[in-house]
């Protein structure tokens, strides 16, 4: 096609010049036509070449690694291969990565460790390019030990890196941590410190993303002492260190040193006129104030930024700030607005065939078809994502997974909703991103309870529960007004010193010209002696004031600290015993036997009594004491969910506002889930209705009485609590003795249990 259209060019403009060749010998038309022609096709001769050049030149270059082989010049044969890996590198051709694999395994480089290792290290590139991660860790790997069997450190110091930065884009942090401390001691050796400061600054930002903090101040600390040592304070090499402490610091949620770490970067940036770096000092603030929800800055940053990329023509850029407005729109309920920034910026990262950018548009406009309850519309742009633009980062592909398993839910395809829900916790777990697993857990119990399942339903939302009490949020909007007003604040401090310093000078000229009076009227002696008595215990007295205040102040905090670790510890334990409780429900999913499954139900519920026990004490301020009425309704509840049946069963709870110890209330509690489990499985065995009263009270006495009746069956006429064999009723009258109560049991008809008991005496 080519060839033709090269032709065609050339007869026109060949007749352009008819007039000219006329005037000219047969045979100068002759070689002034093939001069003209050639002049045009030579170019096209050679892009053609060019844009296949892996397909004609592959050949051509073998050929010249066999002579060398034959000749043994191997730093030929790396120089050959390295032309080749280039050229790869730009059109990924199929042909180049057999060559390689087949290079690979001749025979002929067996001995030759170096060529070896550079095979393989080109291997892992290309495999990179094509986002083949697993081929590219295993060929790098192969690529270290070889250039450290050559004794080639500093070769072997960067396959180390490039495994590093393969394990933090797989999110395998700790890898990736490891394999840049491998690389420290050879650039030490070496004395290479500004590869060294890279590491450091890299391993700095491994440790933030795997939630070392510490860590990570540690060794952007260690960059800062290298950096002093050979780089000048205006160099834009402290840009990126500014813009990464920033990071750092706004993921440990101390906004006021990540906003002047970032203000640091923006400044030297606009002093150095780097354009590029201030745009991402730009991109560092939005961040910054998505997490502080503060939409007037975000706007203002995004607007500066695109303003950027539009003046620089750069369409990739221009998209991702449009996607950043979309998605605060978005925040903000403004869905047609956040839908047109949405395709304007879809449209840019295609004419920038930028395919992270396109990747986020599409996840953009799924979540803005989700909040139309467009649900079709946003599983279409959410499959897009994960067909044609998946991501290597796994956190946020478990978002997508969990995005399209709400949406599916929302249609009613429960089988694949429950397939993605069930992907995006798998990641969730993995990695452990607890706020991922209280939303998944959360939509799978939802899931399971549209289905009908309220057992597995159950199951979810006490894990979704465990987790969401677990995560605990920090609120730091508050510094960024403080580092933004510390230059008016650091101004009135020194005025204000000053002020002090004026009113101390006068106050000591005073003193010192009523001394010489005092001296002048040896009258007045007597009087300044007391006076200064006076003034003295009155000094003393004050110290003593001062000294019982602050004992008080630090009474009072600790006093604090202990409430505050108290709440933690019933915390804590309410956590423990919710996962034993959920540990024996899905222990008890995996029994046929009915008695077992029956043992297994009674053990949970008492232990999920003990449990309510000391949620109820760390919610409310009062730490000694149980709200029994409160906590007989919960317990109730929770029962009556438990052993729920098809039978009209209504439990109706009289208590007065009681408040009974822990010491008496775990006891009494445990008595009434026996009673009720009971009443509630075995009362109404041969009734479809039925109800049960629990009455708790305080007599006149200062005594209390716990009753628990049903209308059931009633009791056996020859039962007899103290010889049963039951294990629920040898509870009650163990726990009964514990608090020194008195049991008593009647039936007519129905069973009617009462205990009387004192809250000062109880058993040992």
């Amino acid at each position: 096609m080519l060839l033709v259209f090269c032709n065609f060019t050339t007869k026109l403009i060949t007749e352009f010049f008819t007039d000219f060749l006329l005037s000219t010998s047969t045979t100068m038309k002759k070689i002034f036509k093939i001069c003209f022609v050639f002049s045009f096709l030579y170019p096209a001769i050679l892009f053609a070449q060019k844009s296949d050049w892996v397909d004609d030149s592959i050949y051509f270059y073998q050929k010249k690694i066999e002579k060398a082989i034959s000749a043994q010049e191997f730093q030929a044969i790396i120089n050959y291969n390295k032309i080749i890996e280039n050229e790869a590198s730009k059109t990924l051709n199929s042909k180049a990565y057999d060559y390689f694999y087949a290079e690979a395994k001749r025979v002929a480089y067996k001995e030759q460790p170096e060529i070896l290792a550079r095979l393989n290290q080109a291997i892992g590139n290309l495999e990179y390019y094509r986002s083949n991660l697993d081929a590219a860790k295993a060929h790098f790997n192969k690529a270290l030990i070889l250039y450290s069997e050559a004794d080639m450190g500093r070769s072997a110091a960067g396959m180390a890196m490039n495994l590093a930065i393969l394990m933090e884009k797989r999110g395998e942090f700790d890898s990736a941590i490891l394999n840049y401390k491998k690389t420290l001691p050879i650039f030490e050796q070496l004395q290479d410190t500004s590869t060294l400061s890279r590491v450091l600054e890299n391993l700095a930002l491994a440790h933030k993303q795997n939630g070392n903090y510490d860590s990570a101040i540690f060794y952007m600390g260690q960059v800062d002492s290298v950096l002093q040592l050979i780089t000048a304070p205006d160099s834009e090499r402290w840009i990126t260190v500014y813009y990464n402490k920033g990071f750092i610091y706004q993921s440990m949620s101390v906004f006021d040193k990540s906003l002047d770490f970032i203000q640091q970067g923006i400044i030297l940036s606009e002093k150095l006129e780097n354009d590029r770096l201030l745009r991402s000092g730009y991109v560092n603030m939005i961040d910054l104030y998505h997490r502080l929800e503060d939409t007037t800055n975000i706007r203002k940053y995004i607007k500066l930024n695109r303003d950027f990329a539009e003046k620089a023509d750069d369409k990739s850029s221009m998209a991702g700030a449009d996607i950043s407005l979309g998605i605060l729109l978005l925040d903000q309920s403004n869905l047609d607005s956040a839908l047109y920034y949405a395709e304007n910026g879809l449209s840019l990262a295609r004419e920038a065939n930028s395919e992270d950018v396109v990747r986020r548009a599409y996840i953009l406009l799924g979540n803005i078809s989700y909040r139309r309850k467009d649900f079709k519309g946003a599983i279409n742009n959410f499959e897009i994502v994960i067909n044609q633009y998946p991501s290597s980062r796994r956190k946020s592909m478990s978002g997508i997974y969990h995005n399209l398993g709400s949406a599916y839910m929302e249609l009613g395809n429960f089988q694949k909703s429950t397939d993605y829900l069930s992907k995006s916790l798998e990641l969730a777990l993995e990695l452990n991103v607890w706020d991922r697993l209280v939303e998944t857990y959360e939509s799978l119990s939802t899931n399971s309870k549209k289905q009908g399942d309220y057992k597995q339903a159950l199951v979810y939302y006490e894990l979704y529960k465990q987790y969401e009490d677990s995560i605990f949020n920090e609120t730091k909007s508050q510094q960024i007004a403080e580092v933004q007003t510390q230059y008016e604040t650091e101004k009135k401090d020194q005025s204000i010193a000053a002020l002090e310093q004026d009113k101390e000078i006068q106050t000591l000229q005073t003193s010192r010209q009523q001394s010489q009076i005092y001296l002048s009227l040896a009258g007045l002696l007597l009087v300044l002696i007391i006076a200064f008595i006076f003034y003295y215990r009155s000094r003393v007295k004050q110290k003593a004031n001062k000294a019982l205040s602050i004992k008080n102040t630090e009474i009072e905090e600790q006093n604090k600290e202990k409430e505050m670790l108290l709440k933690e510890i019933h915390h804590r334990v309410k956590n423990n015993l919710q996962i034993i409780s959920s540990l024996l429900s899905m222990q008890t999913r995996t029994l046929s036997d009915s008695k077992t499954i029956d043992a297994m139900k009674e053990s949970q519920s008492r232990v999920k009594t003990m449990a309510l026990i000391h949620e109820k004490l760390y919610q409310y301020d009062n730490l000694a004491r149980i709200n029994m009425n409160e906590y007989m309704r919960q317990l109730s509840d929770f029962l009556s969910q438990t052993y729920k049946s098809e039978k009209d069963i209504v439990v109706v709870i009289e208590s007065e506002e009681v408040t009974l110890d822990i010491d008496t209330a775990v006891p009494l509690g445990l008595i009434t889930n026996e009673l009720l489990s009971n009443a509630l499985k075995y009362a109404f065995a041969d009734m479809e209705q039925g109800q049960i009263n629990i009455k708790l009270i305080k007599d006149i006495s200062g005594a209390y009485v716990l009753t628990i009746s049903d209308t059931g069956k009633g009791l056996a006429a020859d039962m007899n609590i103290e010889k049963s064999k039951s294990l629920g009723l040898k509870l009650v009258r163990t726990l009964t003795r514990q608090i020194n109560g008195n049991l008593s049991i009647s039936s007519h008809p129905g069973a009617t249990f009462s205990i009387a008991f004192s809250e000062n005496e109880l058993a040992a």
